[in-house]
């Protein structure tokens, strides 16, 4: 998806806000609370296609894969049912060096976000193209902008 087919299809949910950290950020102005961590950050490559996207721990919205919540859990919880459904389908998990889980397979890195005082899960997924070693943080192609947020 371009940077147009992309706000276009979070037209229902978001707004185009500006972007920070190398990434093209879409506020969610139902999120309750508003912060200003309240967005979607969408990271695109060098063709200007959509490539990355990290949704806010305390924001969502919700994904879910296959009933597992993605966002906004408590990390090592969803760290173990990530593990097992991933041990389920014949793959491994995959530690970054942050010690964040994630799979090449999926194209999935499960992050860990202060949100307050807590500590919640902000998955990033990416396109097939950045899948190698995603959670790798220095020879992935996550944008290192993403591995430096908290």
């Amino acid at each position: 998806m371009s940077v147009d087919e992309t706000e276009e299809a979070l037209r229902e949910v978001a707004v185009r806000g500006f972007g920070s950290h190398g990434a093209l950020e879409f506020v969610l102005p139902d999120a309750q609370p508003l912060t200003p961590s309240s967005v979607l950050s969408a990271y695109f490559d060098e063709f200007g296609s959509l490539a990355c996207v990290a949704i806010d721990a305390r924001s969502g919205p919700q994904v879910s894969l296959e009933g597992m919540r993605l966002v906004g859990r408590v990390p090592s919880e969803l760290e173990d049912e990530f593990a097992d459904y991933l041990e389920a389908g014949g793959h491994d998990v995959i530690y970054s060096q942050h010690w964040d889980p994630s799979s090449d397979v999926l194209g999935i890195v499960v992050r860990a976000q202060r949100v307050d005082d807590v500590v919640l899960s902000r998955p990033v997924f990416v396109c097939s193209a950045w899948a190698a070693r995603c959670g790798d943080v220095s020879e992935g192609l996550v944008p290192p902008a993403e591995w430096q947020r908290r």
